[in-house]
């Protein structure tokens, strides 16, 4: 409990790095209609494509510099030192910036979605699927963090970005199981499965990655 404490009050001090990435997913959202404005009543048509490009785009930028200012002071290597489950700590700390980034991230994604589509029942089956992607794409790109901790956070994104497709290429045919009315549960629980899978390796790399940095 100590650990989630210190992390949680680290980050809320920290208004830009969580503040930043909610404003950056709201103004891609505002943009979308300006910029369609000859096909108002077709906004839905590419609306999810764009829905998920922006929480990807959030949540790379949420990880931007998640480890940096820890690595710099030296934090991380005396947390190393003194705990033996390292990743544990990495977890918590990804599920934070998760509790502070990635669901208000998808509350707006579910008001924007029904401000477009204007489909209640449409809207409240995209907020769990933003809830469970967001998560997967804040640990993937933890992880590119760490592989280019020392380097700039461009590396980490390269790196990042084809693990995150498949992700995408899920989601897109989801929308496509909700608008037929086919098998939406299945895609949840493949979902789900992905980041059962992702919340345990990926913090167990990012601590063999960065204990690499340190040695």
């Amino acid at each position: 409990m100590k650990i989630i404490r210190s992390e949680f009050l680290k980050l809320k001090k920290k208004n830009r790095t969580w503040l930043g990435p909610i404003l950056v997913f709201w103004l891609m959202m505002i943009a979308y209609p300006l910029t369609v404005e000859f096909l108002q009543e077709k906004l839905e048509v590419g609306f999810f494509s764009v829905l998920w490009i922006a929480i990807l785009i959030s949540m790379m930028l949420a990880t931007e510099d998640i480890f940096l200012e820890d690595f710099n002071d030296g934090t991380l290597e005396q947390i190393i030192i003194k705990t033996s489950s390292f990743s544990i700590l990495v977890s918590i700390k990804v599920l934070i910036y998760w509790i502070f980034i990635g669901i208000p991230i998808s509350i707006l994604s579910f008001i924007f979605s029904f401000g477009t589509t204007g489909d209640l029942a449409l809207s409240l089956m995209i907020l769990p699927l933003s809830i469970i992607s967001s998560y997967i794409f804040l640990n993937l790109f933890v992880m590119g963090n760490a592989l280019s901790l020392n380097k700039g956070s461009v590396l980490g994104a390269l790196v990042t970005m084809p693990l995150a497709l498949p992700v995408l290429i899920v989601l897109g045919k989801s929308i496509i199981a909700i608008q037929l009315d086919i098998n939406y549960l299945g895609f949840i629980f493949l979902l789900l499965g992905c980041l059962s899978i992702i919340i345990v390796t990926v913090p167990l790399v990012v601590s063999y990655i960065i204990k690499a940095h340190l040695e």
